[in-house]
């Protein structure tokens, strides 16, 4: 079991915080995939550097496999192109950890579940 306990601080100024969390927002819309269907960011950053930075320098942007295509926005998003089945997501993780741990000798680990069976 995990828990957690947060402490509130009372005072914030709540037309700073909606102009912070608006341009967070905006950030993000510009500089990763929302626009298009997507597993999210697929993997943890390591210590080192961060995971799309990793995906990018190995020269993987835009790599497909089936229907899913590593984000040419951002690295470390997997897009489904319209067609992607499961088995092309997840292929495509697998192949992006083989490349990235030859290239750097780090192991990206997924952030994202995988459910069901998929092949060894």
């Amino acid at each position: 079991m995990v828990q957690a306990t947060w402490q509130l601080q009372p005072g914030g100024d709540k037309d700073a915080v909606m102009a912070e969390t608006a341009r967070n927002l905006k950030q993000r819309q510009q500089s990763q995939p929302y626009h298009l269907p997507s597993c999210g960011s697929v993997f943890r950053n390591p210590e080192s550097h961060a995971a799309g930075w990793l995906i990018e320098q190995t020269g993987l942007k835009g790599h497909r496999i089936g229907g899913a295509e590593v984000a040419q926005r951002h690295a470390n998003f997997i897009l489904n192109c319209g067609s992607a089945t499961a088995d092309d997501i997840f292929r495509l993780i697998r192949y992006v950890q083989e490349q990235v741990q030859y290239r750097w000798s780090l192991y990206l680990e997924p952030e994202v579940k995988l459910l069901g069976e998929f092949p060894a």
